[in-house]
């Protein structure tokens, strides 16, 4: 029975974990220009700031929420870096790469900083926290910061290796991509820009209705 909370938690981050942010593009971005073993690293940093956001949203649900809903300019910050973001990906798209590439004097320290930052810094997830959280207290089982401390470690554990799994394929798929030939990468540039345009133009549209 224990063990739930472990595929509970897997389940839960892999779910949230798969559509297109900003840790997933790094991700890939990372393992298109550098290696999959240093898009890992971004991944391996980004599970621990997932586990950091499901516990704070576990503790502090109610205030957090409350929190977005005073602070609207916060929403509009990452609504408007998300199409940003976008913009330079599908520019980029359309440059012709060089034939001389940039040395490779990236810090593994970094790349742990980027995918820490990228995961904690994430509103969104956020509120998915809470709203997981909310829906298991509901249909499943209880879960609050009073469970015995092995369901806890189990559920949260689970949460890191669905987020850190989920990200090394897209890594994997990145770097697949980027080996086929030489056009992939422009083709996944456009790829990633058009999704963050996207995500910002329903993110625009849900914040106007709400």
């Amino acid at each position: 029975m224990i063990l739930l909370y472990l595929l509970l938690g897997t389940l839960v981050a892999v779910i949230g974990a798969i559509p297109l942010g900003t840790v997933n593009i790094a991700v890939i971005n990372t393992s298109i220009k550098e290696d999959i073993k240093h898009a890992s690293y971004i991944a391996l940093a980004a599970g621990i700031g997932e586990v950091v956001l499901a516990l704070f949203a576990l503790h502090c649900s109610v205030q957090v929420s409350n929190f977005f809903q005073e602070n609207k300019w916060i929403q509009v910050t990452f609504i408007a870096l998300f199409f940003l973001i976008g913009i330079y990906f599908m520019i980029r798209a359309n440059k012709t790469d060089s034939t001389k590439k940039r040395p490779k004097i990236k810090l593994t320290k970094s790349k742990f900083l980027t995918g820490f930052s990228l995961a904690i810094l994430n509103p969104p997830v956020i509120i998915y926290w809470m709203l997981a959280i909310s829906f298991t207290n509901k249909y499943l089982f209880e879960l609050t910061a009073h469970n015995p401390i092995p369901s806890l470690f189990l559920f949260f554990s689970g949460i890191y290796l669905g987020k850190i799994g989920t990200l090394y394929f897209y890594g994997k798929w990145g770097n697949k991509m980027a080996k086929k030939q030489e056009g992939s990468k422009t083709k996944l540039h456009k790829i990633i820009g058009i999704a963050l345009i996207t995500l910002s133009v329903f993110q625009s549209i849900k914040f106007a209705i709400a």
